[in-house]
């Protein structure tokens, strides 16, 4: 019964900590803010400036500060136009209509977005541009409508820059998937080395990149600690994105561990003879397996076991206990290797990644 009860109320901290509390409650803080400000103003309507703050900040919430200014701009810029058609050409339904296809073409032809994301930026510059024609249409009720929508912009602004995830957030998670991979290029490196028999120059050479990799990955975890203790006074650092952030790192780690273990297989393999090296007929099926698990790091959906013909083939050509040991270390750091890229990338979604 402790233990359940214990369970519940860190649920409940961990609901109060996640990013969809974080928005709810930044949304609401923008909308009341927007409110209270436009109606303390003359020229200025509280409503419109509230719709803003509430549909801008849920349209910007994860973006980097940049993204949001060019999507708060450009609802800015379509008001204006929305303002001007209806001037000239009055209101009705079909200028409504008009208006919404306007706003789709221009998210998209002025990049105010990305294409994937361009419709929903689309659909909050047609809320501010209906919010400013509204009915009843005249040039001062315009005026008070258009500068609610400033105020609501500006306050989603604010609101956003503490949705965002920190500089320092979306650095380190870069810098992890660099890693990831530089790690799948070094193990690509290696299949392709290994379809002939590998020289001593080549094979310390992956290890010299092996210990550079693994060093990266060491210090990586250095950052996500140091950005982990910032978490307690930094209202940005989202829960969500450490664990996002941990599992990569995790994965990244375990990876770079079993590659330099590779590497130095490989080496001692190709300065050696007789039973400590390679044989010949083994090489092709090891490469493919590296290849395979090269290839699963860079996979949206990696697989935790890949090539295990290649690895039985791999074994069966090894005539030597020694050989033997030295190929089956190979396939289990290879295997350990698909292990990590696929808890690491289990729930990868930012915003969830972000």
């Amino acid at each position: 019964m402790e233990s359940a009860g214990k369970s519940r109320a860190s649920g409940q901290r961990r609901w109060w900590q996640s990013s969809y509390a974080r928005l709810a409650l930044l949304t609401a803080l923008a909308a009341l803010a927007a409110y209270v400000i436009a109606e303390a103003l003359p020229y200025a309507d509280p409503i419109p400036a509230a719709i803003t703050a509430a549909v801008a900040t849920r349209a910007a919430f994860h973006h980097a500060a940049k993204e949001t200014a060019f999507q708060i701009l450009g609802a800015l810029f379509g008001a204006l136009i929305a303002l001007a058609i209806v001037s000239i050409i009055g209101t009705g339904p079909f200028v409504m209509f008009l208006l919404v296809l306007l706003a789709f073409a221009l998210a998209r032809l002025l990049h105010i977005s990305t294409p994937e994301e361009s419709p929903f930026v689309a659909a909050s510059m047609s809320v501010t541009m209906i919010l400013v024609v509204g009915t009843h249409f005249t040039n001062e009720l315009a005026l008070e409508r258009f500068n609610g929508v400033a105020i609501g912009a500006l306050c989603s602004l604010a609101a956003s820059f503490f949705a965002t995830s920190t500089k320092n957030t979306r650095l380190l998670r870069a810098q992890i998937n660099d890693l990831q991979r530089d790690l799948g290029l070094l193990l690509a490196d290696v299949a392709t080395g290994l379809r002939d028999t590998p020289t001593s120059d080549e094979a310390a050479s992956w290890l010299d990149q092996a210990i550079e990799l693994r060093n990266r990955a060491l210090g990586l975890d250095a950052t996500f600690e140091d950005l982990k203790s910032h978490r307690r006074w930094s209202p940005r650092i989202d829960p969500d994105d450490l664990e996002q952030l941990r599992r990569g790192l995790d994965a990244g780690r375990v990876t770079a561990a079993r590659v330099l273990s590779i590497a130095s297989d490989l080496t001692h393999a190709a300065g050696g003879s007789g039973a400590s090296a390679l044989p010949p007929a083994a090489l092709s099926p090891l490469a493919d397996l590296i290849a395979l698990a090269a290839a699963n790091i860079a996979a949206e959906d990696p697989a935790t076991s890949v090539g295990a013909t290649k690895a039985h083939e791999a074994v069966r050509n090894a005539d030597q206990t020694a050989q033997i040991a030295l190929i089956g270390g190979i396939v289990s750091h290879v295997n350990r290797i698909n292990r990590a890229t696929s808890e690491g990338s289990a729930d990868d979604d930012p915003g969830s990644q972000s």
